[in-house]
């Protein structure tokens, strides 16, 4: 699960009622990670709301120091989580903070048991095996090789880029010359930024469904015809045909294998208006 920067205090409870759900309700074990040290205020707002849902337990995990991530009963507070939310603030931060460790180990185990691992802002792009990163200086608004910088994320999705930098803005314009560099350098993967609001869920069939007020920008690069990047200066505009870009609203899905959007009959994403506890 991924969720674009949070405005409002609907979409914060929409988004907050898929974790809990999906983190197993009442019965769920949440573990809040922030990525940034400035995050403490923000994560305190996610654990009010799940105390008052009354899950099993909640706590923030407490790593300041890389060494930290190495204890072995951190590890085990993972291992027994059923929901991990990864909160806004300073991706590199979070990966140099923790990747490679064992804590980082443990979360891709969880999520490979089934744990859901969901990540909100800036925080949804660690999530992702490549991890976009803004460059220094942005100088152009179109697409050029320098637009973007490339790091590595958790790795718990390797086919999604998630460009969840607020710095480009609200517009999704701002962040298609990003996404469309990256899948330029990588057409394997499939590049997206949210609206404020905004999010998506990624079911373990390869289909991604948004959710919220606003859009999600989809850039797929699996049918790219030519390309010109890799010739092409770090500071001007190179070419690239047969790049789909779709924008898609709530209730609107997209098969990372068959490359195809669709619009669900049915969702399992809680609607405008459900009630926290309707489902019980």
């Amino acid at each position: 699960m991924f969720m674009g920067p949070l405005t409002a205090d609907h979409a914060f409870a929409r988004m907050m009622q898929s974790f809990w759900d999906e983190a197993g309700g009442y019965g769920a074990r949440i573990l809040i990670v922030p990525t940034a040290a400035s995050d403490v205020t923000s994560a305190e707002r996610y654990r009010r709301w799940l105390l008052e849902a009354e899950v099993d337990w909640v706590e923030l995990l407490p790593v300041t120091l890389r060494r930290t991530a190495h204890d072995p009963a951190l590890v085990e507070r993972v291992e027994n989580a059923t929901g991990i939310l990864i909160t806004d603030g300073n991706p590199l931060r979070f990966v140099g903070m923790l990747g490679g460790t064992p804590i980082a180990q443990a979360i891709r185990r969880a999520n490979a048991r089934g744990r859901v691992v969901a990540g909100i802002g800036q925080g949804g792009a660690v999530l992702s095996q490549h991890m976009v990163v803004a460059p220094e200086p942005f100088v152009s608004s179109a697409p050029t090789p320098a637009s973007i910088r490339f790091a590595p994320g958790l790795g718990i999705v390797n086919r999604l880029t998630v460009d969840s930098d607020n710095e480009a803005g609200t517009n999704l314009r701002t962040h298609l010359p990003r996404l469309l560099t990256a899948v330029a350098y990588n057409p394997f993967l499939i590049g997206v930024a949210l609206d404020p609001d905004t999010g998506i869920v990624l079911y373990a069939n390869s289909t991604l469904e948004v959710f919220g007020a606003g859009s999600a920008l989809i850039v797929d690069g699996a049918q790219i015809e030519e390309c010109d990047l890799y010739a092409t200066p770090p500071d001007q505009p190179f070419h690239v045909t047969g790049v789909e870009i779709h924008t898609l609203t709530h209730g609107y899905t997209f098969n990372l294998d068959a490359h195809k959007v669709q619009r669900l009959l049915e969702s399992e994403i809680p609607q405008a208006g459900y009630e926290r506890y309707s489902s019980f």
